[in-house]
């Protein structure tokens, strides 16, 4: 993708932090330190601050991709719902947060506050949300050949 900004984190290092997992239009980034235990992060190669910026075949790119990370997530966690939250005002990138919600979590009836990080993830977490993630990148690239 061809719009980075040098003054944005992501495209002045050429990709975010932490990324367990890459699709033709975003990659997804999974810290040690999360909110919650499957939370991932879907963050668009391209730099823009709203959806809306993205041209057209990349907008449907994104949330295709968001969706199929969703959904993997799902799978692979179980939860009650899953919260979608793009913010942008901290890093003026576009990024999906995806937040696995359950029925005990430490947030129930209020909102998240991922300063709080009160899960770390061990190695095995995050190779179990790589894989599952490779799965999905395998098999997406398997269907454009």
């Amino acid at each position: 993708m061809d719009s980075a900004d040098p003054t944005c984190p992501i495209c002045a290092k050429g990709e975010p932090l932490d990324v367990v997992g890459e699709l033709a239009a975003t990659w997804i980034t999974a810290q040690v330190e999360a909110a919650l235990p499957g939370y991932v992060c879907v963050v668009s190669k391209r730099h823009v601050v709203e959806p809306f910026e993205l041209p057209a075949p990349e907008l449907i790119a994104f949330w295709q991709e968001a969706m199929l990370v969703a959904r993997t997530v799902n799978e692979l966690y179980r939860p009650t719902k899953m919260n979608y939250e793009i913010h942008g005002n901290t890093i003026a990138h576009l990024h999906l947060h995806l937040y696995p919600r359950f029925a005990n979590d430490p947030y129930v009836g209020g909102p998240i506050d991922a300063r709080l990080a009160p899960f770390s993830r061990s190695p095995e977490q995050l190779g179990a949300i790589r894989r599952a993630l490779n799965r999905i990148t395998t098999d997406a690239s398997g269907s454009r050949g």
